[in-house]
């Protein structure tokens, strides 16, 4: 619920320490692993929507090929992000 909040807030830093305390250690067990894709998504759709595109883009490179599977609204965002800081040429190399 918490990051909901911080979504909801969209406070980004409040989203960063809150997963500062998931990495902590072995925190990230106590989620299970619907529960820890779904954080991952919404911690990575308030990416898109207050961070800068180079942080957003490595966050997804860092994320999609380990942490979680982007869902389709996780795409749409990651696509207006990149839209919105006009980077379109960018997608060939995060499809």
């Amino acid at each position: 619920t918490g990051l909901l909040q911080c979504c909801d807030l969209k406070d980004i830093k409040l989203a960063y320490q809150l997963n500062k305390a998931l990495e902590k250690g072995e925190n990230w067990k106590f989620l299970d692993v619907d529960r820890l894709n779904g954080y991952w998504s919404k911690f990575f759709s308030l990416l898109c929507m207050m961070e800068q595109i180079e942080v957003v883009l490595k966050w997804y490179k860092e994320m999609s090929s380990s942490l979680f599977y982007p869902t389709p609204k996780n795409i749409l965002d990651l696509l207006q992000a990149l839209d919105a800081a006009n980077q379109l040429e960018v997608i060939p190399s995060v499809w």
